[in-house]
């Protein structure tokens, strides 16, 4: 059996992105460890058990002392820590996620004497419109990650292409996966009652016209741009209503209030933030337009699922997003940044009923076309039969 380490900087983002890829890893004859930190509302009052959660799915989890951001004392703990789980784990691959699980865990695997170490690149650190200090410093951290992994693993087709034009790695090390969602469970005609229902709990009825957001409550991920689309959307839609579905991180140095920003914009009694739920196709459901204003993407997990749910989507101009949305013919796609154009967007798609069905069901087909869950963990696990063909477990 193929014995797998994936390094992950919480169990919160192994539960919520990597779970149902992992577990198709374990069908398929992998032996998965993760290898994270725990996130802080993890195994807390009022918080979620990610760590019975996870192992019940038959994952091997090793608790870590890792930060999200820069933290160079608990930085140093955590890579003493990865050496010494490297060296007594006997993993044939090891497989870091996220930038700061590629920061740590490719040097130390190699220092170690991992056989295979790949990394996923779930987006740049950069965007298209950073420049400067900022994008050199991004830049590095990614060559950093790229020379010290045999193969690099990435979700989007412009960031595999930028990696191949400035050569972070011969092109036989340089891998197309994708990223995709499970278009069985994000079905929305699995239940069609279940929009309704969500309107119903939250006092809003079937002529409301609901526009919603999922994601991370942090800068990066578009929330200013949000809530002033949102107020713009509000003085020409008086049956608008907003539907915020947010991780909160307040331990990020980026995150936002957003029941202080709903207060800011004149919406809060149009609009409802909720955290913690795990009935998203509901949620999805209850939705008429779903926006993503993210500055920075690799391939949106929740643009993704709310396209496998039929939603016409407004989003960024941005790499990973302009993949997933056919400008036009699946969604609508503004400049990053641009809160105006949000809201022309949304209010162009708020008066045409039947352009937004046929955007929604166009965008569906496509995803299930191109962007399964099962595809994704095909794709992983021919890498990793290719690189160890004769595991030495066996």
């Amino acid at each position: 059996m193929l014995r797998v380490a994936h390094v992950v900087p919480t169990d919160r983002i192994t539960w919520l992105l990597l779970r149902r890829r992992l577990t198709r890893l374990v069908a398929a004859g992998c032996e998965i460890h993760v290898l994270c930190g725990r996130a802080p509302d993890s195994g807390v009052a009022d918080g979620v058990d990610y760590e019975t959660r996870l192992r019940n799915l038959g994952f091997h989890l090793h608790y870590l002392p890792f930060e999200r951001e820069i933290a160079p004392v608990t930085d140093s703990r955590c890579a003493v820590a990865l050496y010494a789980e490297f060296r007594r784990g006997g993993y044939d691959i090891i497989h870091s996620h996220n930038p700061k699980g590629g920061l740590l865990g490719p040097p130390v695997a190699q220092l170690a004497g991992v056989v295979q170490v790949l990394h996923t690149v779930h987006g740049f650190l950069f965007h298209d419109h950073v420049a400067g200090l900022h994008r050199l410093a991004a830049l590095a951290a990614e060559r950093w990650t790229a020379a010290w992994s045999d193969h690099l693993l990435f979700q989007s087709e412009e960031d595999l292409e930028f990696a191949r034009v400035h050569r972070f790695k011969s092109a036989g090390r340089l891998h197309l996966v994708g990223n995709g969602v499970d278009e069985t469970y994000f079905d929305a005609a699995a239940d069609p009652a279940a929009g309704d229902r969500i309107r119903a709990s939250l006092g809003w009825g079937p002529d409301d016209l609901v526009i919603g957001t999922v994601g991370r409550v942090v800068e990066e991920k578009g929330y200013l741009e949000f809530f002033a689309m949102a107020e713009r959307v509000a003085h020409t839609q008086p049956s608008a209503r907003f539907l915020i579905v947010g991780l909160f991180e307040p331990e990020q140095s980026d995150a936002v209030d957003p029941f202080a920003l709903a207060r800011s914009h004149g919406i809060e009694d149009r609009c409802q933030i909720l955290q913690g739920r795990d009935d998203m196709p509901a949620l999805y459901s209850a939705m008429d337009i779903f926006v993503l204003a993210s500055h920075r993407e690799g391939l949106s997990k929740s643009l993704l699922e709310a396209t496998a749910m039929s939603l016409p989507t407004v989003t960024c101009d941005i790499r990973g997003c302009r993949e997933i949305v056919v400008d036009g013919e699946t969604g609508m796609l503004t400049p990053v940044r641009d809160a105006v154009g949000l809201a022309q967007s949304v209010t162009f798609l708020a008066g045409d009923p039947a352009r937004r069905q046929r955007l929604g069901e166009a965008g569906r087909q496509r995803v299930r076309a191109q962007y399964t869950e099962t595809a994704v963990a095909q794709r992983i696990m021919d890498i990793y039969s290719a690189l160890t063909p004769t595991p030495r477990h066996s």
